[in-house]
């Protein structure tokens, strides 16, 4: 480019063959960044047919124009300053700069002439918005799988601290107050130690139950349907709740990474159900369509205002659900209204089992 760059310059200054400009024009055309030959002032000696198209004007209408004015004022004088700079270092300079809704990578070359001497600048504008939103997404989508991860630390936290915590302390009075009558030789001490058996029973759900939010089981050993299935049957005896799974027989091998985030929608869901439906049911759905694993949750609780969901304590752990699909090219809706129960639906593909 360099080689070609210095050959156009010598034409636009008149030291070449004419038949050379006109091919190297028409290369020049061809290159989808916009470049544009500028004089030692900054008047504008040729740009090709993409930089016409940046600036909205035929080419021959914008030669001999200086730059500067086709540029906002805070904007002209900045790349004045950087201009300058190239051609008192006689070294490219190179920054990213914005122009409205767009963004833009800027290179400001100087170009030198059959003497050595620079005699002008050539500058190649190139749109990277798509690259620099692209970027601005994947920092958001980062920045929300942190604070959903942290939301979720904050939540065991406090259920280790509210369930297991008092019943610890419960188990730790009860086996005093036993102690208490074996030293009186009272009779209740039979009926005593049944209960505290069945708080020590009952605790231990709750450790398992913080223990698979905290890591599921190894998908690798286990089907994902088992895996539920061992879910939904501990949080069923936990809380009550009835739930009823439902599993395509013949499900394709899932790769570890989509099955993690099919279990986290699935106790991401149970867990919103117990703490906030009012539900007594649960029906969940794992079916293999269209080269595509799919999973529904749905319950017949109070339902919510799926706008107004960050008020209930649920946005955090459904918004993180969502990015989690995203990631991985699914999709994740969320269907509810007041009274009428919430769906949750989850969609990913399985690319290598549709290729082969």
């Amino acid at each position: 480019m360099n080689k070609l760059v210095a050959k156009w310059w010598e034409s636009l200054r008149g030291l070449s063959d004419p038949g050379q400009a006109n091919l190297a024009g028409q290369i020049l055309d061809l290159c989808p960044q916009a470049i544009e030959f500028c004089d030692l002032q900054g008047t504008l000696l040729y740009l090709n047919a993409a930089a016409a198209r940046r600036r909205s004007k035929p080419a021959a209408e914008l030669a001999g124009t200086p730059i500067w004015d086709l540029l906002p004022a805070g904007q002209a004088a900045h790349r004045r300053m950087l201009a300058n700079k190239a051609l008192l270092t006689g070294q490219p300079v190179e920054f990213t700069d914005r122009a409205g809704h767009q963004w833009e990578a800027v290179s400001i070359c100087p170009v030198r002439g059959a003497s050595g001497q620079v005699e002008g600048l050539v500058m190649f504008t190139r749109d990277t918005t798509r690259e620099i939103r692209a970027e601005e997404q994947l920092k958001l989508v980062t920045l929300q799988l942190v604070t959903s991860q942290e939301e979720q630390r904050r939540q065991i936290a406090q259920d280790l601290h509210d369930d297991i915590g008092q019943g610890m302390t419960a188990l730790i009075l009860n086996l005093k107050a036993i102690h208490g009558e074996v030293s009186a030789g009272g009779p209740g001490v039979e009926a005593q130690l049944k209960a505290t058996i069945r708080g020590a029973e009952e605790m231990m759900r709750h450790i398992r139950q913080v223990f698979y939010e905290l890591r599921p089981p190894s998908f690798g050993s286990m089907a994902l349907a088992k895996v539920l299935e061992s879910l939904c049957s501990t949080v069923a005896l936990s809380t009550g709740l009835r739930i009823v799974l439902s599993s395509q027989e013949q499900l394709p091998p899932i790769p570890n990474a989509q099955a993690t985030v099919l279990y986290r929608m699935v106790q991401e869901g149970i867990n919103n159900v117990v703490k906030h439906a009012q539900a007594t049911s649960v029906w969940i759905n794992l079916e293999f369509v269209n080269d595509e694993i799919n999973i529904s949750l749905e319950d017949d609780g109070q339902g919510f205002d799926p706008s107004q969901r960050a008020h209930l304590g649920m946005g955090m752990g459904l918004q993180g659900l969502r990015e989690r699909f995203f990631m991985l090219s699914g999709s994740f809706d969320v269907e509810s209204d007041p009274g009428k129960g919430t769906r949750l639906y989850g969609s990913l593909p399985l690319p290598s089992v549709g290729a082969s």
